[in-house]
């Protein structure tokens, strides 16, 4: 990461403005550090046709959760056996969460339990691809992003993957989080329909679970705006510059996580998949309409951050300009008066001026004359 850090030229310490673009420049560099670093293991990964978990480890040891429940009963189980998958009972859901994907081996052996695609494996286990859905003969696999502001307030990126069969689903985290709690609660406790449907059902809450995420998150970062508004407005500085390019990149980034979101749903409602029962459509109608709202609210975001962006330059642009006025104001007042000093400070014998007895006070007079009055003339123009 070292190497992508760029000296500064001392002479640029002479235009702060300079220098502010080019800590913004570093900064978008910093950000995209990672997924270069990741591009390396990617290609050793495919020359070796090796399964690698290509993101950040994010858990010490990965961590099972299973549910297996009906309308009547519930059981729940954190072993890490996959056995009692091979043999799923019919007549219930099955929900298995993995904690962690850094484990390869124990993906893999999930995989083999569950005769999960090569390919499905890889992409779950690549955390820094696109979000994608495709469709196999036995169950559909899709991935998606999630995004939370962290008690520090930074931008808490993680990818989810999905694997929706007959009668179970299959979720895949980066690390612990509380995106489910509200729906293990309701599976714990009976409360809702959660119990009572199908596995679709079930997945479809998980993803109404992750846009409530993205709705979160952007209503902090409108809130972040309200603030930013007021500095914009009052007292704009470089660091509110810093801020609002903060939030559009961040505006930015769930615009292009929310994209993929949509071409899932509309996968899933276009391609008219098995996998979802038609009673369940019209949720996943729900889910797109909320997806749209989510995506007309990130636009509306970043629209308003770059409204903001052009404010502060205008205003900026308005203080060099009053700055300005008030210099040309000041010099335009002592020309005159310079050209006045300047004739009598000749030093020519014959200046007839020189030998008035009142001259002195009299050049005083009309050079105060002349400066009351060219202050008055501008008052009136409204140029002080």
């Amino acid at each position: 990461m070292r190497k992508n850090l760029k000296k500064i030229n001392p002479m640029d310490l002479a235009r702060p403005d300079k220098l502010l673009f080019k800590g913004l420049k570093t900064l978008s560099d910093l950000t995209l550090t990672p997924r270069n670093m990741y591009a390396d293991l990617k290609s050793q990964s495919k020359g070796k046709a090796e399964i690698t978990f290509i993101g950040e480890k994010k858990l010490e040891e990965v961590k099972v959760q299973l549910f297996s429940f009906n309308g009547e009963d519930i059981e729940e189980s954190n072993e890490k056996d996959f056995s009692v998958m091979e043999n799923l009972n019919n007549s219930h859901i099955h929900w298995l969460n993995i904690h962690g994907l850094h484990d390869v081996e124990l993906i893999q052996k999930l995989a083999e339990t569950m005769n999960l695609d090569r390919l499905s494996v890889r992409h779950l286990l690549d955390t820094t691809q696109r979000p994608k859905v495709e469709e196999f003969d036995n169950y559909l696999f899709f991935n998606i992003r999630s995004m939370l502001l962290d008690e520090d307030d930074q931008l808490d990126v993680e990818q989810l993957s999905f694997v929706l069969g007959k009668n179970y689903v299959i979720s895949f985290q980066e690390k612990e989080s509380d995106h489910f709690d509200d729906i293990r609660y309701k599976i714990r406790e009976g409360i809702g329909f959660v119990r009572k449907r199908t596995s679709d059902y079930l997945i479809i809450q998980l993803l109404d679970a992750i846009l409530d995420n993205y709705f979160e998150t952007i209503e902090d970062i409108n809130e972040d705006i309200t603030e930013l508004e007021e500095e914009v407005y009052k007292n704009p500085q470089q660091k509110t510059l810093l801020a609002l390019e903060k939030s559009k990149k961040r505006a930015d980034l769930i615009k292009k996580s929310l994209t993929p979101f949509m071409e899932s749903i509309n996968y899933i409602l276009n391609n008219r998949t098995s996998f979802f029962q038609k009673p369940n459509i019209k949720y996943i109608n729900d889910l797109r309409m909320s997806c749209a709202n989510a995506l007309e609210e990130a636009d509306s975001t970043a629209r308003s951050l770059e409204s903001l962006a052009n404010i502060y330059y205008a205003s900026l642009s308005q203080k060099m300009n009053e700055t300005m006025k008030v210099l040309t104001t000041v010099a335009t007042i002592f020309i005159p008066l310079t050209f006045i000093a300047g004739i009598y400070g000749m030093n020519f014998e014959y200046m007839p001026e020189l030998q008035y007895r009142n001259g002195y006070f009299v050049i005083w007079g009309v050079m105060i004359a002349i400066f009351i009055g060219m202050l008055v003339y501008f008052k009136r123009k409204k140029w002080l």
